[in-house]
């Protein structure tokens, strides 16, 4: 489905309505943790200066995790970053949803769809139609997942395919043309949907002291 969207405005603001919904929503849906992060809090470019840095020695680990194409693999990707960044004293989160891709509904997911995933009343037939990525709070988002079907599909440039997105809804609406649309938020929805959990790889790292 094509939609038309005006990418030079300030997406930032709809982005943060878009995630405090989300929350609400996952709590609609039963998830009882708190979200390490929240749409209402400022995140000052330093953070995600750090982020950058400390994803860049990640990647190596990504790698092996997840070798080859990354497009497919949001789920391994961001349950990773998820309990990394945690790990290194970084509040992250999970979010779950869509991106609209210069206006290309990319993952064809809606929040009915999501309720369907979660309340067990959609078959599990096929890989899930969602997409998932990171925030670390306000407007920031982290995708390693997305830049190579960028690559792939959207002809963007070979280096994608080794590129983590780090940055500000506005600023990937602008930029890149892309609308990440937050539906749910938190860890429980592949703890409920598709195992395993993502708090149990943070909670292994946290025992072992490292990474």
């Amino acid at each position: 489905m094509q939609q038309v969207f005006d990418y030079d405005d300030d997406y930032s603001t709809e982005y943060r309505i878009r995630f405090n919904q989300a929350v609400a929503e996952s709590r609609n849906l039963g998830f009882t943790r708190d979200p390490f992060v929240s749409e209402a809090s400022t995140v000052g470019g330093d953070v995600l200066k750090t982020v950058s840095m400390l994803l860049g020695q990640f990647s190596g680990h990504l790698d092996m995790t997840c070798p080859g194409y990354w497009g497919n693999s949001c789920q391994t990707l961001s349950t990773n970053i998820f309990a990394f960044l945690n790990v290194q004293g970084i509040p992250a989160e999970i979010v779950i949803g869509n991106v609209i891709i210069n206006g290309t509904d990319e993952f064809d997911t809606t929040p009915e769809l999501i309720r369907e995933e979660v309340t067990g009343t959609r078959p599990a037939e096929g890989p899930q139609s969602i997409h998932a990525w990171i925030s670390v709070g306000d407007d920031t988002i982290i995708d390693a997942a997305l830049p190579p079907r960028l690559a792939k599909y959207y002809g963007a440039p070979p280096n994608f395919n080794d590129m983590i997105l780090i940055g500000r809804a506005s600023e990937f609406s602008v930029r890149h043309r892309l609308r990440y649309q937050p539906m749910v938020v938190g860890t429980e929805f592949f703890a409920k949907t598709n195992p395993p959990d993502p708090m149990e790889l943070l909670s292994a790292w946290k025992r072992r002291g490292k990474l």
